[in-house]
């Protein structure tokens, strides 16, 4: 019996590493099994040709918010062709509606819904011996007399019970993913979860055997999955501490932690770490406390601004912040103050404006009457308008958003972004709200992304701010600021090909 166990790639990560633990939980099975990952770009008919090819019995096809579409049409050619062909899908996209799913889509037989790697094991077992015992098998969804049945949630996996899912299959690339928890120290109503969420931790000891493995690979960055991975601070600080004390001087760690459960212990101890060692992506959401409120999120605001204003002051990690708009009871001048708080923890510093996605099983789509929700019935599932922001608010925030990532997702202008608010006074949101009026009213919006040009156009843009100032060199002074960000970005040629050219945009 040949088992194909496959996806179609996408921006999200965690689909491949997904199917790495499935494999390592089904390899050692008497089935014949095959891994195998499609590219995004590759079209549906030869996906289709490759897999009839293979003569599988089953295909497991992982689907997420962003391959459903194309991965359902590559399975109705599968089922036309060899019906007989056992069609099984995964996947917290499928995971939720899942008699909606089976509805909708004819041609699949089978849904694993939540964690996958017992459900799937069950299922293969019960296949192989002829059992067929299907409502055994929590997790599982599947056809009988023409009906639908969905079980009930399996329990969440032990994690130390799996595998290293490199065991079986070797990391490569630049990048590896990697988890070492699962479940949900906070539940958050932006988040889609199923409903036992538990938090479980790998052993510390086995997390710093797996780490060792990257350690000697040297890839560029390990990016960890925990949506907190400092939820137990003294774990946290273990693995922290073996990291600095084993660093290879080439790998970047990244995770994504709660800035609110940081301690004095912990940044004392990163201020040691190698400049690129680490990186944090701290979701700070809102600073309303009605906001976080409603989302479930009972964070000490102040708490969290303190420690990472201290995290950042060590200058040894590099801090990603981010905030949400589109939350409940947010307008967007509450969504302005937000930002403006966030932006202060750490000026020149990345700050993401995120865009609130319902995505299924989350519990605000649920709510989505509650708080005015319209969103996309598509993935990525955006909001397209709520209660408290109008369509075009969101379009407003959006673009905002989209200029901010312009000049400073990297950081590019730390210097000269700085320097406007302190001389003009001038609050973060108002000034990126200004600028992007800018950029698209003159028509630059083709030009961001390239240094030259942004920094001609925060030049010209600053230039009204600083108009009636009694000391003019002041505006003098940014361009010396500007020139400095530009340098740190682009190559000695393009320096010169920037003076050359000059501060004027060509017509």
């Amino acid at each position: 019996m040949k088992l194909l166990l496959t996806t179609i790639k996408t921006d999200c990560n965690y689909t491949d590493y997904a199917m790495r633990y499935l494999y390592s939980v089904v390899d050692e099975s008497p089935l014949d099994v095959e891994m195998k990952t499609y590219g995004r770009h590759e079209l549906d008919g030869y996906i289709y040709e490759d897999i009839i090819k293979g003569q599988y019995n089953i295909v497991y096809f992982h689907i997420n918010a962003f391959n459903e579409r194309q991965v359902c049409n590559v399975i109705e050619m599968i089922k036309k062709a060899v019906p007989s062909t056992a069609v099984v899908v995964g996947g917290m996209q499928v995971s939720f509606d899942t008699s909606k799913f089976m509805r909708a889509n004819p041609w699949v037989d089978y849904v694993i819904r939540g964690e996958g790697e017992s459900v799937l094991f069950s299922f293969l077992k019960s296949v192989y011996e002829y059992e067929f015992d299907f409502e055994k098998i929590p997790g599982l969804a599947y056809r009988t007399d023409d009906q639908i049945i969905v079980n009930s949630y399996d329990d969440p996996v032990e994690l130390d019970d799996l595998p290293f899912p490199y065991e079986k299959t070797d990391a490569d690339g630049s990048v590896i993913y990697y988890e070492s928890m699962r479940g949900n120290a906070e539940r958050l109503a932006y988040k889609a979860q199923i409903p036992d969420s538990r938090v479980r931790a790998l052993d510390v000891e086995r997390v710093i055997r797996e780490l060792r493995y990257f350690l000697v690979k040297e890839p560029e960055r390990v990016v960890f999955f925990d949506s907190c991975f400092n939820f137990n601070s003294e774990r946290a600080f273990k693995i922290f501490e073996y990291l600095i004390n084993n660093d290879n001087n080439i790998t970047t760690f990244e995770f994504n932690i709660s800035g609110e459960n940081l301690d004095d212990e912990t940044i004392r101890l990163l201020s040691g770490a190698r400049k690129g060692l680490f990186v944090f992506n701290v979701d700070v959401a809102s600073t309303n406390a009605e906001v976080l409120a409603a989302v479930g999120r009972k964070e000490n605001i102040y708490q969290l601004m303190y420690n990472i204003t201290k995290l950042l002051q060590c200058r040894k990690v590099r801090v990603n912040l981010s905030v949400t708009a589109g939350l409940p009871y947010e307008t967007e001048d509450l969504f302005a103050r937000s930002f403006n708080k966030t932006f202060g923890l750490g000026e020149g510093s990345p700050l993401k404006i995120k865009m609130l996605r319902l995505a299924k099983g989350a519990q605000l789509r649920a709510d989505a009457d509650k708080y005015g929700y319209l969103y996309t019935s598509a993935a990525p599932y955006d909001v397209i308008v709520t209660d408290f922001m109008s369509a075009e608010d969101m379009i407003r925030v959006r673009t905002i958003g989209r200029v901010v990532d312009a000049f400073i997702g990297e950081g590019n202008f730390k210097e000269s972004l700085p320097k406007i608010l302190t001389d003009t006074g001038i609050k973060p949101y108002d000034l990126f709200s200004g600028l992007t009026d800018y950029i698209y009213t003159h028509g630059l919006a083709g030009k961001l992304g390239k240094p030259d040009e942004m920094a001609r156009m925060l030049s010209a843009y600053a230039r009204d701010l600083y108009v009636g100032f009694e000391d003019e060199s002041k505006f003098d002074s940014l361009a010396d600021a500007i020139h400095t960000d530009l340098a740190e970005t682009v190559s000695e040629d393009e320096i010169i090909r920037f003076e050359s050219k000059g501060w004027e945009f060509e017509n």
